[in-house]
């Protein structure tokens, strides 16, 4: 399987269902359908793309958007990235920042986590591990399709190397407005200390105010910031 296979099997789970577990019951079951080799591309493949959304700027993404990420939490976050699609994939890979263009995020902005529908959690564990579960389903539950994959590396296929990234304090406001200002400025109380909805919406209604007396200044509106235009030069 090659990577436009992959994402052909990613774009189509998502066409043929209506919800994350749906669309996982739905993966699992073309994946039964594929050899061996097919089915470690397949993994092969969600671990490339999985690895390219492996960035500390990502996960400083993902816990402004969910109130803090776990290293598991951030595991099923990039996999939920991964069920976007390629094209909306490639643009946040590039600027985690884009996340606030998606549907999917600017839903959840002002709302406690605790409000969340459990399909809109954006973590998709049945995704991260349809393949796993597929090859233990043909060969045991002690079977691990990590194992074929190293088993099947020769020595002229070197094991990709850690990228030595610039870290930070991902509840560091200023730290936020700086690196993801159109995140910071949807979900302004970075960490787990949401207490309340209603704490929750005041915040980011406080946040909003202030951004929109900035915005005035440089001559842009609120909708143009989130749209990613620039200001307009005096």
């Amino acid at each position: 399987m090659d990577l436009a296979g992959f994402w052909a099997l990613i774009e189509r789970s998502a066409q043929e269902t209506t919800g994350p577990i749906e669309r996982g019951d739905w993966l699992a079951a073309a994946l039964t359908g594929l050899a061996d080799e097919d089915l470690i591309d397949f993994q092969d493949h969600l671990d490339a793309q999985t690895d390219r959304v492996g960035s500390w700027l990502m996960w400083h993404a993902a816990s402004l958007i969910q109130g803090g990420c776990s290293d598991d939490g951030f595991s099923g976050f990039r996999a939920w990235l991964v069920g976007l699609g390629p094209v909306v994939f490639d643009r946040v890979a590039d600027d985690p920042d884009r996340l606030a263009d998606q549907p999917e995020v600017q839903r959840l902005a002002g709302r406690h986590s605790r409000t969340w529908a459990e399909e809109e959690w954006p973590y998709r564990e049945e995704l991260e591990f349809v393949a796993v579960h597929e090859y233990e389903r043909r060969y045991g539950d002690c079977a691990s399709i990590y194992h074929a994959q190293t088993s099947r590396l020769t020595t002229a296929e070197p094991l990709p190397q850690p990228v030595e990234e610039e870290r930070w304090d991902h509840y560091d406001l200023a730290e936020s407005r700086q690196r993801l200002p159109r995140l910071a400025a949807m979900f302004p109380q970075a960490g787990p200390s949401r207490a309340t909805p209603e704490a929750a919406q005041a915040s980011l209604m406080q946040a909003k105010e202030g951004l929109e007396r900035q915005l005035a200044e440089s001559g842009r509106t609120l909708a143009e910031f989130f749209r990613g235009i620039p200001p307009r030069t005096p």
